[in-house]
């Protein structure tokens, strides 16, 4: 297969130029832009009912919109979800000059401080979870527990000693993993296409659900909805570029050493590469919820489950405000 095909590039193309015709809802959650240090940190919050403040980090191609099957039944579990886009993605700024994700992972716990927050749980998806992890090491004293899908640094599979996850490791490499390359050295050459054609960047995000959702059926199990309204929110926000610097950003400096919080780690389907040595040598690992179905963005093709893996979770570490 040479990539996505045009076919389906073209009717979620059309689908998009009627979805943006329609009237505006009512709003989601409150959003917020926070000043840290001068710069620009973009939240959404949810009020809870339950025990624990709540941090829920994305990965790439998607947002803080990755999550809104699960905001609901999390009110119950979390006394505040909060959704923050990662820097480079959304309205969240990425300075220039030298950046790593350790210092989004310090930038992300110094706002929960500015909101608050001085004890919390977080849950990482994709990039998500190697900066979940990164808070967990560098504030473990606030960090009550870290949650993770589609972990990547930290939990992927290593060798064949991990099987299955290694297999489906190896054949996504083979298969799909051509714009890594891209992305990690030359994420700015890249941008001056995809942020020059809508469509484009919709076809470079459609590429990636193929690969790692193509089972799940037309809408690769995230929804039509949200696929434009992910791509909107990259086009309006000219973020396409800025995000895919994460990439090439220098790794955690601290990934020799274990993460010192309880962890748990999810597992869902084909688009999932976390190993079970992998993450118990590199994390105090609590809980390990493994999952036949499902994909790379749990939040959104397998939400019960998701919600019933982290309700777990928080009962297991007793999180309590």
């Amino acid at each position: 297969m040479r990539g996505l095909a045009a076919s389906t590039a073209k009717r979620f193309a059309a689908e998009w130029e009627h979805w943006l015709q329609q009237e505006s809802g009512d709003g989601w959650g409150e959003h917020v832009d926070l000043g840290i240090g001068g710069i620009r940190v973009h939240v959404v919050r949810f009020r809870g009912s339950g025990r624990v403040p709540m941090l829920l980090l994305h990965g790439w191609p998607t947002s803080f919109l990755a999550f809104h099957r699960v905001i609901e039944p999390l009110q119950a579990l979390a006394s505040e979800i909060v959704l923050a886009s990662l820097p480079g993605f959304s309205t969240s700024t990425l300075p220039h000059g030298a950046w790593s994700i350790t210092d989004s992972a310090r930038l992300l716990a110094d706002a929960m401080s500015t909101m608050g927050h001085d004890r919390f749980v977080v849950h990482g998806q994709d990039w998500g979870s190697v900066v979940a992890r990164v808070i967990g090491t560098v504030e473990a004293d606030r960090v009550m527990g870290v949650h993770v899908s589609a972990g990547l640094s930290g939990f992927m599979a290593e060798s064949a000693d991990d099987e299955p996850a290694w297999s489906r490791l190896r054949t996504f490499a083979v298969d799909g993993g051509g714009y890594l390359q891209l992305q990690s050295r030359r994420p700015d050459s890249l941008a001056f296409a995809l942020s020059d054609s809508p469509v484009g960047l919709l076809a470079w995000q459609l590429d990636k659900y193929q690969l790692w959702q193509g089972e799940l059926g037309e809408d690769f199990g995230l929804g039509t909805d949200f696929i434009l309204a992910n791509a909107t929110l990259y086009w309006l926000t000219a973020s396409m570029g800025s995000s895919m610097r994460i990439y090439s950003m220098d790794a955690p400096d601290l990934d020799a050493a274990a993460a010192a919080v309880p962890t748990a780690v999810s597992v869902f389907g084909h688009g999932d590469f976390a190993a079970r040595s992998v993450s118990a040598r590199d994390n105090d690992l609590l809980a390990w919820y493994p999952h036949d179905g499902g994909g790379h963005v749990a939040s959104l093709d397998s939400p019960a489950e998701f919600v019933g893996d982290l309700t777990d979770f928080i009962n297991r570490i007793g999180a309590d405000t």
